[in-house]
């Protein structure tokens, strides 16, 4: 177990949390602290590539157990506030009165509910767009691995099924493109995770909270007394074509347009899928990863993969907060742990050896 104390939102991701970690761990075991980077990647790359490289794909599957962390915990609060709303309609019932308009609870609970549902939807996205880079990365793709996201992942899938000879991809026939084809086919296999498309429908729901007009949510009462929000169908669809047009046929009844599950299970199915899938994409990942350590020239690692090494001055913000400036109790010290400090000191990033990222 990940945790001694681990809480429900944090034992039902055990397996890709642990993975993910255990890969991530693996990967800082294997830096080199004067060298930068894994021993095995070429030194042609310059220790300043390695680091970049090397750090980024740290974060990535860091990041990705963080994502897949905050998913569940929001889906758990999301239920519990969905909870909360029903017994405050049965309680209104029972009292003869209506629960609208909303009082003060009322309106705080609903904007709970809408806010938990759509940050579960952005981590899951999170979790896709971080994991993304780190298949790259472990894949020696020779693309800017700073702006992947889990669609580049599905490029790549169709452009091996096509037979590709990109110059990204490793040559067709080679004991390295086997071993990239072998990770990208294992990422993708997403449809064993879970019922058909609900990684299509995550993603398209993500993508519409994100970057649309939202819709109403309607509120359903049901059988088993409770009240639901539940989620629309067809996610990337205005509100007006999702009440009035199905997939093949007219509606025959207004509901036909939404998901008539409850939407909490519909979030802790998505969880429990996201987790699967994960957790798979991390074995596929650590496989990878050791077929080209036990033969570096199979898969050179590439300085395509980073752009710029130093940012250019255009890109620095001039923002500096709000409020007072904090002071540190001492000069230069912060709590971190013993695996994020190895890190740094491989990244020369410590006060000590900083300067060196000034040197030709």
């Amino acid at each position: 177990m990940i945790y001694v104390d681990a809480d429900t939102y944090e034992k039902r991701i055990e397996g890709a949390l642990v993975s993910l970690n255990m890969f991530a761990n693996q990967v800082i075991g294997e830096l080199d602290e004067q060298d930068a980077g894994p021993s095995w990647w070429p030194n042609s790359l310059g220790w300043k590539l390695r680091a970049l490289l090397s750090d980024y794909l740290i974060q990535s599957l860091y990041g990705t157990a963080d994502a897949l962390s905050s998913a569940s915990l929001v889906s758990q609060a999301y239920r519990e506030a969905t909870f909360a709303e029903s017994y405050a309609h049965q309680r209104a019932g029972k009292q003869g009165r209506s629960p609208f308009p909303l009082d003060r609870q009322g309106r705080r609970r609903a904007l709970v509910i809408t806010s938990s549902a759509e940050s579960c939807f952005f981590h899951f996205g999170q979790a896709l767009d971080r994991v993304a880079a780190a298949v790259f990365i472990v894949g020696g793709f020779e693309k800017n691995v700073v702006k992947v996201d889990w669609g580049d992942v599905e490029t790549i899938g169709a452009e091996f099924s096509a037979g590709s000879t990109k110059q990204y991809l490793q040559p067709v026939g080679s004991g390295g493109r086997a071993v990239q084809e072998a990770l990208v086919t294992a990422v993708l296999d997403w449809q064993k995770s879970g019922p058909p498309d609900w990684l299509g429908w995550m993603r398209l729901t993500r993508n519409g909270m994100t970057h649309r007009a939202p819709s109403a949510e309607a509120l359903v009462p049901t059988t088993a007394r409770t009240v639901i929000r539940p989620f629309f169908k067809q996610p990337w669809w205005s509100e007006v074509q999702s009440l009035v047009f199905d997939e093949q046929h007219p509606r025959t009844s207004f509901l036909d347009a939404f998901i008539m599950c409850n939407p909490a299970d519909v979030l802790d199915g998505l969880v429990t899928s996201l987790n699967d899938l994960l957790e798979a994409i991390v074995a596929a990942l650590a496989n990878c990863w050791n077929a080209r350590a036990g033969n570096p020239q199979m898969i050179v690692q590439s300085d395509k993969q980073w752009k710029d090494i130093k940012p250019s001055a255009g890109d620095a913000s001039n923002f500096a907060g709000y409020g007072s400036a904090m002071t540190a109790a001492a000069a230069g010290a912060i709590l971190q742990n013993p695996l994020d400090a190895k890190r740094w000191q491989s990244a020369r990033v410590m006060d000590d050896r900083r300067q060196d990222w000034y040197q030709p």
